[in-house]
């Protein structure tokens, strides 16, 4: 593997933790502790999904996932056209966003790699807290 990062989703796991104590707290205050044990685990199970993202770059391919890797999603470098290093707008919001021929996978923070894919001028962007490495990394195996 020639590189390998792992971006922390403090933004996510910050909003999970404010909103399940003050939704959950609300809940259980009105007797609703049902709901609140549902709602806890649900906010917890996205919190550990969405913990991290990791972005792997290797002689073939970029990878990435999140959290534990339960689902991981792969590019061949002979389909990226071209790699830009772009920061989105805070409205682009966390997590997966799919938008017309734009998909975000973000965690934290408004860094990001953009790719463009294909003759479609399909795109990814990557969110990461090392846009500069990442486009760098991709740059070099894609040359080579």
């Amino acid at each position: 593997m020639s590189y390998r990062h792992t971006q922390r989703g403090t933004t996510i796991l910050v909003t999970c933790l404010l909103v399940g104590v003050l939704s959950v707290g609300i809940l259980w205050g009105a007797g609703q502790w049902p709901q609140a044990i549902v709602l806890a685990v649900l906010l917890g199970a996205l919190a550990v999904l969405f913990s991290s993202l990791t972005v792997e770059v290797s002689d073939q391919e970029l990878r990435w996932y999140f959290g534990p890797g339960l689902w991981t999603y792969r590019v061949p470098l002979d389909a990226i056209k071209q790699v830009t290093v772009v920061r989105n707008h805070w409205w682009n919001g966390w997590g997966i966003r799919i938008g017309p021929g734009l998909r975000l996978y973000n965690v934290s923070g408004l860094d990001a790699v953009e790719l463009s894919l294909g003759a479609e001028d399909v795109r990814r962007r990557i969110g990461t807290d090392d846009p500069e490495g990442l486009a760098a990394a991709l740059t070099a195996r894609r040359g080579a």
